[in-house]
């Protein structure tokens, strides 16, 4: 499912569907939300996901879907 991303997402929290918190929005562009994650020292983006790895959007997180483990 596509979903629409928005400089409304800026500042909210990143999640797995699992519910661990991994970062917060931190910059939308072209598709793209970039992530500032927890714990991170760097100054720039830490992490870049696209509308495909997104599960769901609520009003105060964006929720990823967990990667599969094999």
């Amino acid at each position: 499912m596509d979903h629409e991303l928005t400089d409304d997402l800026v500042g909210r929290s990143v999640t797995t569907d699992e519910g661990q918190e991994i970062g917060t929005v931190a910059k939308v562009d072209q598709g793209h939300v970039y992530v500032d994650l927890m714990g991170g020292d760097e100054t720039e983006h830490s992490e870049d996901i696209d509308t495909e790895t997104i599960k769901e959007i609520t009003d105060d997180e964006v929720i990823l879907h967990e990667p599969e483990r094999t």
